[in-house]
């Protein structure tokens, strides 16, 4: 008599259940690892804000130079506090907000005091010294970094409970408060006599203000349900994260780098008039050519 065989699928079963352990365990770690990134600058605030007071007082004295500091002390105290408050300035008017009231706290702008003297007046030069050794310089950088991916996702959450639904401005205001000293530039530089219009992110777009860009909108297409289901908010916030630190020790480490760079030369080169140009020949510059006399005025008034 014969014998019906079945189909063994334990191992199938087996192992789907194993993929479906390791998925879990990955979304688990992505989302546990998230968490801990977004909390650490409301965990720690205080060493988080004198990380980016210090690296602002580092960029507006190799803007200026120690020199200048001796002769203008509170020049480079004014353009300290502009850029290291230069997010709240810009994105405060744009909410709804006094300007001034990025300077409410009345700690922070002691400990962007302190970070500004440290820098700038630390006998010796000793704080300057240790702020640029690179053991030290570099987690500073990375804890930047960090700290620019939770303001991002700050200034979005604020332009949410003032224009909900306006996708656009939630992205501006993502962008100021991710590199407002960036923004703020051309102002801090006027404060200390330099005045540089032309160094303006408008016209020429840092590295920091397009990685900026990028992650407030991919911040803010994940807020709208515009990402695939399988992208989860934790894995792009943690995706920007670690850009962040990437693009950032690449630059100190290694040779500064644009990723972003190719993707620009495409869409330029066929959208901005770079196909069209190229299919015409390039452009062609007409030069002026000047009538000269060949007699003078005085000449001709005395023939």
């Amino acid at each position: 008599m014969a014998e019906c065989s079945y189909p063994d699928n334990t191992s199938t079963l087996m192992s789907q259940w194993t993929d479906t352990i390791t998925v879990s365990t990955i979304n688990m770690d992505t989302m546990e690892l998230s968490h801990k990134l977004q909390s650490l600058p409301t965990t720690w605030p205080s060493l988080f804000n004198l990380c980016h007071f210090l690296l602002a007082a580092l960029a507006v004295r190799k803007e200026v130079g120690l020199s200048f500091s001796r002769l203008h002390p509170l020049a480079t105290w004014v353009a300290t506090i502009t850029a290291a408050f230069a997010g709240s300035f810009i994105a405060n008017p744009l909410l709804g907000l006094p300007i001034l009231s990025a300077l409410s706290n009345e700690y922070s702008v002691l400990l962007a005091t302190g970070s500004w003297w440290v820098v700038f007046y630390c006998p010796g030069d000793l704080g300057y010294t240790l702020a640029r050794n690179k053991v030290l310089y570099l987690p500073l950088c990375v804890m930047k970094e960090i700290y620019r991916a939770a303001k991002i996702l700050g200034g979005i959450t604020e332009a949410a409970t003032v224009f909900p639904e306006q996708e656009l401005l939630m992205m501006m205001i993502g962008l100021v408060k991710g590199n407002g000293s960036g923004l703020m530039r051309p102002v801090t530089l006027l404060v200390c006599g330099v005045w540089s219009p032309a160094q303006t992110e408008v016209l020429t777009m840092s590295v920091t203000s397009k990685q900026c860009l990028v992650a407030a909108v991919l911040m803010v297409a994940d807020r709208s349900g515009v990402l695939p289901s399988a992208i989860s908010s934790d894995m792009v916030y943690l995706l920007i994260v670690s850009t962040f630190i990437a693009i950032k020790l690449s630059s100190l480490v290694a040779q500064p780098v644009d990723p972003f760079q190719p993707l620009e030369q495409i869409v330029a080169y066929l959208a901005f008039g770079g196909l069209w140009d190229g299919g015409r020949g390039g452009t062609k510059t007409q030069t002026k050519t000047k009538t000269k006399r060949e007699i003078p005025l005085l000449e001709t008034l005395l023939s």
